[in-house]
């Protein structure tokens, strides 16, 4: 708990995790995530921040893929991206695992950058999600 922020009271400030949906769904795992029975959190705000960054980004790519009207995603359209985009980028940078990593992602993307990620394999994954692996 020792990285986690504390408020001017004392409480913890809880950063909630971007990916819970699919960690919620256990589409996927991460190391930095810590779950309770109220909520899931991040344990480290630098990764956070990572997560939100690609998180928008696959919300950005993905918007044609998931037929997305509206500028709020329904929970379904939350969960097909989550789920799916992680499945995408775990096909496309990481085979050889068997869960899908969201900090390894992270460190994968970091090493390759996401100008040179294959975007419509991991899209078509989105689309295609359905529940399953």
């Amino acid at each position: 708990m020792s990285n986690l922020q504390r408020s001017a009271r004392g409480e913890i400030n809880r950063l909630p995790c971007v990916f819970s949906v699919a960690l919620n769904h256990r589409c996927a795992v991460c190391s930095l995530a810590q779950m309770d029975a109220e909520q899931c959190s991040c344990t480290q705000p630098l990764a956070r921040a990572a997560c939100a960054g690609l998180h928008g980004l696959l919300r950005e790519k993905s918007r044609f893929a998931l037929g997305q009207r509206g500028e709020k995603p329904t929970a379904l359209e939350e969960t097909r991206l989550q789920c799916g985009g992680l499945a995408g980028l775990q096909a496309a940078l990481d085979k050889d695992t068997v869960a899908t990593d969201v900090q390894r992602l992270l460190e994968r993307i970091a090493e390759g950058g996401m100008d040179d990620l294959a975007w419509e394999p991991i899209l078509r994954t989105i689309s295609q999600w359905s529940g399953g692996r």
